[in-house]
């Protein structure tokens, strides 16, 4: 399990996220390490009694580039304040889809997970993320934050919000650090600070009221 401490921020279109891959104060920052691009589909899952969102989990499948998956559970905790989430995390690799929660491979998540769901309970789709990622490793001063921008959709029952964000994630150095970089950010582009994960956003399609 790991701590994830993030900060996320909307944009209002793909043109704020094309000036951010270009703003040069960011790129100094990456010290020659090059933006990467990566595609993300993933599919949320629960049961039929969405036994995970009563007890503050989420769970996806995310389709890896190469082939393979990747099984990600996450602690919806409570509310982002100022578009900062700190959760915690459990990730596994997967060779297959499964089925039921009981063919997950045994370690921590299998364990969290069947503490909270029936383990021959079926998996249920929820709704399906789609984006285009790009990644900006940043350093300095003793700080290493990962910055994601996430331009895509996601789409339940037949309802799509259109995805445009900027994910600012603490790999090494100070928390303030991560602040220090969102509100520098929000003064220089039109953003503002993310109300609800992607998670949450896809909930809020479904038409459940959840502040996560």
């Amino acid at each position: 399990m790991a701590i994830e401490e993030e900060i996320k921020l909307t944009a209002p279109t793909a043109d704020i996220l094309e000036a951010l891959a270009q703003d040069g104060e960011l790129l100094a920052k990456c010290q020659g390490t090059p933006i990467k691009s990566r595609h993300y589909l993933a599919t949320y899952y629960d049961t039929p009694e969405r036994d995970l969102l009563r007890h503050h989990l989420a769970f996806r499948m995310r389709q890896e580039q190469g082939g393979g998956l990747r099984a990600n559970l996450k602690g919806t905790g409570g509310p982002m304040v100022d578009g900062l989430a700190q959760r915690q995390e459990w990730e596994e690799s997967l060779s297959a889809p499964i089925q039921q929660w009981e063919a997950l491979p045994a370690g921590p998540m299998r364990e969290q997970i069947l503490a909270a769901v029936p383990a021959q309970a079926p998996l249920v789709p929820l709704f399906v993320t789609d984006f285009q990622r790009r990644i900006l490793l940043l350093q300095w001063e003793g700080n290493r934050v990962e910055m994601a921008l996430d331009l895509g959709e996601i789409r339940a029952l037949d309802r799509v919000y259109p995805l445009a964000e900027v994910e600012l994630e603490r790999l090494a150095g100070e928390s303030a650090a991560i602040r220090a970089m969102a509100d520098g950010l929000l003064q220089r582009y039109a953003l503002t600070y993310s109300q609800r994960s992607k998670f949450g956003l896809g909930l809020a399609l479904l038409g459940v009221d959840a502040n996560v």
